[in-house]
């Protein structure tokens, strides 16, 4: 039996899967299997992997039909034996103490879960690669407190990753915890493991390079997806679900916090639609109602009390219910973020990774 279980789905993605292999095996912690899930590549990703596989036992490659990162993260969990799973993507990679300082913090507090921050890697032109770092402060919650401060790191993506977390295994098992066929399903996978939670422990080390952009794709992904809202919905209200089932839904605290998180999601729903060139413009109206009528719109809006200033600016027309201003502010957000891409990503940054 390993102590840690490594999982990683493979798809597409040969310039890169080296370096994030090499990073796992160079980690100073070693006693760990290591589950490459190559998920139908159609490049040399998969056969990158078995050449590394052939160096070291502790890698082992499955290769199936394509069906998605929840599959491949799914399959692997199936044939795990480690007393803690770990997750990470097939194109970042970490830095070699990072799972030893999980390890012990587990080890050391008996713990659920061990959570840390991450640096998040932008490419431009200028300066090549720009490293904005997401940092998070040292501390280990107890069931109650955690539940109680948890909110404080829904804005940042902090609790939604799952690369950023060393989880005991047996819980992901004995509740048949899986990621689901979804969008966002890191997210879905994470509140479900937060629903019975008990000792967590929050780390200040940055050890994880997620790459937000490279080169040749020097702007932030653009999630022009018509059905963004559903999904943004579905993402929230798991979220509200988390907090019932914690008994915790009347917080005030929480409960603000959570409106504000969502209205923020709402506004890129709004932005992406007034860039999304394949809808129409009456089209692109009738789903900014949609959004505007939807009664947990309306619902967090009103108790969207800890946004910020510049936010409080950008929601504005949501609050009027005034589609018009919507959509030209939305336009404006998607001109800043196409002529100055560097600007806008250092808002952004600032704006939410910050704790």
């Amino acid at each position: 039996m390993s102590k840690i279980s490594i999982i990683m789905p493979v798809y597409n993605v040969e310039k890169y899967v080296a370096k994030t292999i090499e990073s796992v095996l160079a980690q100073t912690f070693k006693d760990f299997e290591f589950f490459a899930i190559d998920d139908g590549s159609l490049d040399n990703s998969g056969k990158i992997c078995d050449e590394y596989a052939k160096k070291d036992s502790r890698l082992k490659v499955i290769h199936k039909k394509n069906g998605g990162a929840p599959e491949a993260r799914n399959v692997a969990i199936e044939k795990a034996n480690g007393k803690y799973m770990y997750f990470i993507d097939s194109d970042d990679w970490i830095e070699p103490e990072m799972l030893e300082i999980m390890y012990n913090l587990a080890e050391e507090n008996n713990a659920d879960l061990v959570v840390t921050g991450f640096k998040m890697e932008y490419y431009n032109k200028k300066n090549g690669y720009v490293t904005y770092e997401n940092k998070i402060k040292d501390i280990v919650y107890d069931e109650r407190q955690f539940k109680s401060s948890a909110y404080n790191y829904l804005n940042n993506s902090i609790l939604s990753l799952p690369w950023n977390k060393l989880y005991l295994a047996d819980r992901i098992k004995n509740e048949n915890i899986r990621f689901p066929n979804t969008k966002w399903d890191d997210h879905h996978f994470n509140m479900e493991y937060l629903m019975n939670i008990g000792t967590v422990v929050m780390s200040s080390i940055t050890m994880y390079h997620w790459y937000r952009s490279r080169k040749g794709s020097e702007t932030m992904i653009n999630y022009s997806d018509p059905k963004m809202f559903s999904k943004r919905k579905e993402h929230y209200m798991h979220i509200k679900k988390l907090y019932e089932h914690w008994n915790m839904e009347n917080d005030e605290k929480s409960r603000d916090a959570i409106c504000s998180y969502y209205v923020g999601r709402l506004f890129q729903c709004i932005q992406e639609l007034t860039d999304n060139k394949s809808i129409k413009y009456k089209d692109k109206r009738k789903k900014i109602q949609e959004i505007l009528n939807d009664e947990e719109t309306k619902y967090a809006l009103k108790y969207s009390n800890t946004l910020s200033n510049k936010f409080k600016i950008l929601i504005f027309p949501m609050k009027i219910n005034n589609i018009e201003l919507c959509f030209a502010f939305g336009k404006i957000i998607s001109t800043i973020r196409r002529i100055f891409p560097d600007l806008f990503i250092k808002l952004k940054e600032k704006e939410v990774h910050s704790v």
